[in-house]
């Protein structure tokens, strides 16, 4: 039986490195999650959720919150994955969240752009995810129970 991975990224270059890995789709069931807009506009993936994009700083960003929580539970819930793959950012964490409170697996790919410092939604992933990859040595003394897996670029 084919294993079923939801591939999840905000929008720009966290869903960029997530298309690097859309190989691993052909292998499996697969469904991709990322921001209305754009890059989801012109992806020529066969199962994909738009999600609204939000931002931390906007003024209604706990209401919006709260609806992204709601659209990752009815997602995963739809599409009961195996296995939750992410390269962040913000709307990758209730996936994971939720994905780890049903036994599901979560793999965390910290950003390319992290040479030294922690994303937020890695600190927050970093405790629960059954694996942490970083794609920057520097990042082992960041993050040591990670394993170093290079770029997916």
């Amino acid at each position: 039986m084919k294993k079923k991975i939801g591939f999840i990224a905000s929008s720009g270059g966290h869903w960029e490195e997530l298309l690097c890995l859309r190989e691993i789709a052909e292998d499996c069931s697969a469904f991709f999650v990322t921001e209305k807009g754009g890059q989801s506009d012109d992806c020529q993936l066969e199962h994909l959720y738009a999600l609204p994009q939000i931002n931390r700083k906007e003024k209604h960003f706990v209401w919006h919150f709260f609806r992204l929580m709601k659209d990752a539970y009815h997602i995963l819930r739809n599409e009961e994955p195996d296995v939750i793959i992410t390269t962040g950012a913000l709307l990758a964490f209730p996936f994971c969240l939720f994905a780890k409170c049903m036994h599901k697996k979560v793999i965390y790919i910290e950003s390319f752009a992290r040479v030294h410092e922690k994303s937020l939604t890695g600190k927050l992933v970093y405790p629960f995810a059954d694996l942490f990859i970083v794609q920057w040595e520097s990042m082992l003394e960041t993050y040591p129970k990670a394993i170093y897996g290079g770029s997916v670029f």
